[in-house]
């Protein structure tokens, strides 16, 4: 017979902040045993050793005491004499607050399973139950299933579901809608600016407009957890449930409220793509060591890309909501050196040691599979469109995937990624891959956006005083290249001027350092950061030298830097006037959009600004 593993977690004096936690085994065989806890969560690549907050475990088997052998930073060993029920008793201090730890306090509780939950020797296939100790009146959120065998009072059909259910817990605002006769939670920890009932809406938006893709809903119910905060802690997936973490006051205006939804869709859209369509080297999880794929530029930079993309196919976003968030991408992505240097494939593979810690010197380094996978499946998306007259897409890559793999519970090798794009492209992608995904070329992204009839024009923002006259006829953008010291600054206690990082592809990439203090420019003191770039833009030119004037670890410097051309910071996607109707018909099949209704004679709907 199987072990009954039945969990008991129970919080009653929230402010301790500590999780008491008893694990009961029934029909545990007599021998030694290991029990381990997770050093990392799913979906968060980061070596977390969740067992740092675990204390007090002690063992019991019937009135007998046994002994418990800490072995490595998340095992231990015990031995039993003979089958029988078997007591586990530990503790969990928490009080990290974010979307992929666990938090306990007076206001809420709110734990994910990495944390909190033992495993026993390699039971990861047996089912697992649940039971909550929690002050009476506070409400239950999460998107496991309640328990009908009587055991406990939610179960899980085995470890992973149990590791990947959070549990919200307290005074929550709970909001429900219905999709395919689902139920859908919104349970939202925190105030702000935020409107409930907005909100609902949208996210209802979100889950039509992504289940359209795949036709179908493939979860009995799913839960929306919101935390809201004085600052942001991202997002983490789960099987049928997310949790989100926004800063309180991100619901007005609509340039903050979008980047709430753009949340929201992200997160919902990994229920298909990384909770089911997968590599096989993500699930089931190997939950005691990090876990290696070349592919997260898809499971996570292609989430992104389709978080904007169906957020304009649901009308939450208008085109031009759209282009403004694809060009801001763009500058991003162009300003960083490190795209020529790390590939795709390999930030995915470096995850667990450079996207989560990142210093001074990474943006000359590295990309983000995010930022670069998001452009790269524009780059995708629109080029298989233009192969195939725009008969197939991105969207077919996907639910092939889904209904190969992961609708059956599959993962798959990974270089049945390339295959499927070329399967539903007709053609070779071999050179796309090697050169934009396995390799460091400039994204092919002007080509792409051609297939749909739009181009891209390059810019340098105006400061806002060169609009004093305040004028409609004022241009907010200029042609003209601003000099630059290839330098990022933050002020530190108030005044200091302290360089967070400099670019290699700067003037001043070996001449300053992070850490240096400015002080002046040309004998001038420098008060805040926007007198530094004030000061080149109206009173430099390019291939001026300048005077810089700086404390490096207590020493006063002086030294001069030639200036070099600003990168470009400003993108502006606009329509071709020679646009042909397979260019036209792309356009309006990838965003939903009718061409004429947005790029009539006179109309202005693609300048993006905000």
């Amino acid at each position: 017979m199987q072990p009954i593993c039945h969990f008991t977690v129970s919080f009653l004096e929230p402010g301790s902040h500590v999780y008491h936690m008893t694990l009961d085994i029934d029909h545990l065989p007599s021998g030694r045993h290991e029990l381990s806890l997770p050093v990392w969560t799913p979906g968060a690549y980061k070596v977390a050793d969740c067992s740092r907050h675990l204390f007090d475990l002690s063992a019991t088997s019937g009135p007998q005491a046994l002994e418990v052998v800490h072995v490595a930073k998340n095992r231990w060993l015990l031995e039993t004499t003979m089958e029988g029920p078997v007591q586990i008793r530990y503790n969990v201090y928490a009080f990290e607050f974010g979307v992929s730890t666990s938090h306990l306090d007076q206001s809420h509780a709110y734990f994910n399973g990495a944390q909190l939950f033992l495993l026993t020797d390699d039971y990861k296939d047996i089912p697992y139950y649940l039971t909550l100790e929690k002050p009476p009146a506070w409400e239950v959120s999460t998107g496991l299933d309640l328990d009908n065998t009587g055991r406990g009072q939610y179960q899980a059909p085995d470890y992973d579901v149990l590791i990947d259910s959070p549990f919200e817990v307290g005074t929550q605002s709970i909001s429900t809608f219905e999709v395919d006769d689902k139920k859908h939670t919104l349970a939202v920890y925190g105030h702000g600016n935020e409107n409930l009932a907005q909100l609902t809406h949208d996210a209802e938006q979100i889950v039509r407009a992504q289940k359209q893709i795949f036709g179908s809903l493939p979860y009995e119910h799913y839960t929306f957890i919101l935390h809201l905060s004085d600052k942001p802690t991202g997002g983490l997936e789960h099987l049928n449930s997310t949790t989100c973490g926004v800063e309180r006051f991100m619901f007005r205006p609509w340039k903050n409220y979008k980047r709430v939804l753009g949340l929201l869709s992200h997160e919902f859209f990994h229920l298909w793509n990384v909770k089911r369509i997968h590599p096989d080297m993500l699930g089931p999880f190997d939950y005691n060591k990090e876990v290696y794929t070349r592919l997260l530029w898809a499971m996570e930079g292609f989430t992104d890309y389709y978080a904007y993309l169906t957020l304009r196919r649901s009308n939450l976003y208008s085109v031009q909501d759209y282009l403004t968030t694809l060009s801001k991408k763009l500058v991003d992505y162009e300003k960083r050196p490190g795209r020529f240097v790390q590939s795709l494939a390999e930030s995915s593979l470096d995850t667990w040691i450079k996207l989560y810690n990142p210093d001074e010197d990474s943006v000359n380094r590295t990309i983000s599979y995010y930022l670069k996978g998001e452009l790269v499946g524009t780059c995708l998306d629109l080029e298989i469109r233009r192969r195939t007259k725009n008969q197939a897409s991105l969207d077919d890559v996907l639910r092939k995937l889904y209904e190969r793999y992961g609708s059956r519970g599959l993962g798959f090798p990974e270089s049945v990624y390339q295959d499927t794009v070329e399967e539903v492209g007709n053609s070779s992608f071999q050179d796309f891959f090697d050169h934009y995904i396995n390799g460091t070329r400039p994204i092919p992204i002007d080509e792409a956006l051609l297939s749909a009839g739009l181009r891209i024009e390059r810019q340098y923002k105006r400061l806002p005083e060169d609009d004093d006259e305040n004028t409609a006829e004022t241009p907010q953008t200029s042609q003209v290249p601003y000099p630059w010291l290839g330098i990022d600054t933050k002020v530190v206690d108030g005044h200091r001027i302290v360089i967070t990082q400099t670019y290699t592809s700067g003037p001043a990439a070996t001449l300053l350092n992070a850490g240096d203090q400015l002080i002046a420019l040309n004998d001038y003191q420098l008060h805040q950061p926007k007198d530094l770039k004030h000061r080149l833009q109206y009173d430099q030119q390019v291939g001026d030298t300048v005077t810089l004037t700086f404390f490096r670890q207590g020493r006063l410097h002086t030294l001069p830097v030639v200036l070099a051309p600003q990168p470009f910071d400003k993108v502006g996607i606009r329509p071709c006037e020679d646009s042909n109707p397979l260019q036209r018909h792309i356009f309006e099949s990838w965003l939903n959009a009718s061409w004429n209704d947005h790029f009539t004679s006179g109309d202005d709907a693609w300048n993006q600004t905000e």
